[in-house]
Formats: C-alpha cells, structure tokens, sequence
C-alpha cells in the first residue's frame, strides 16, 4: 500500500475539501483515518525548521469524488492540489481544525490508499 497525506486549505460551501496531495498518487475510494496538526517554526540557516506533530484525531472520510481543474479524476497526483467530496466520520473535526489553525499550523489528513504499491 501506499500512504496518503495531503495539506488541507479550506472546505468550500458547497462541502468540497480544498487540498494539496503531500505523498503518494492516490486514487478515488482512499479512505482517510487520521487528521493531524502540525506546527512548523522556522529557525535559522543550521536549522531551517522543525516540525512537531500536535494532535491525532481519528476518522474515517472515504474520497469519492475528485476535481483538478473543474474536472473530474480518478487519480490525484502528487503535488497537484484538488477539491474532494468525502463522506463518513470527520468532517465536523477537519472544520473545527481548519478554524482553531494556528499561525505556523497545517492541518493534513493520512491514510492508506487503495493502490498497490508499483
């Protein structure tokens, strides 16, 4: 399996979660189990920044809809950004992170894709 992580922006009115994919392609049916908020500070030239992992919340969000450029995908690539529809447990907490969001904060969300590793 490959591992999904993606960067959450915003979540639209019509529902649609805004993000950007930070790992592996995954593709429609990749169910989302874990929200986490990261807080990132950045230093110096020796060390440019460090990253400290705040909280795991549990979820269960199953993508089943996907659209890159007003058009619909089957398979999200890495580094490209995307509008999702999910359905299942979580979406009260990703609006409750998204709006507690600190400065130097980013909300992702990590799973497991349905991908078989190539």
């Amino acid at each position: 399996m490959k591992s999904a992580d993606i960067f959450l922006d915003r979540i639209e009115r019509g529902g649609m979660v805004v993000a950007t994919n930070n790992a592996d392609d995954f593709d429609l049916g990749t169910v989302f189990t874990e929200l986490v908020r990261i807080s990132v500070e950045f230093g110096s030239e020796f060390l440019p920044r460090t990253e400290t992992e705040l909280v795991y919340t549990p979820i269960n969000l199953r993508v089943i809809e996907a659209i890159i450029f007003r058009k619909p995908v089957e398979i999200i690539p890495r580094g490209w950004s995307v509008s999702l529809r999910l359905e299942g447990f979580g979406m009260k907490e990703i609006s409750e992170a998204l709006e507690g969001r600190g400065k130097g904060e980013f909300i992702h969300l990590r799973a497991e894709s349905s991908r078989s590793s190539e």
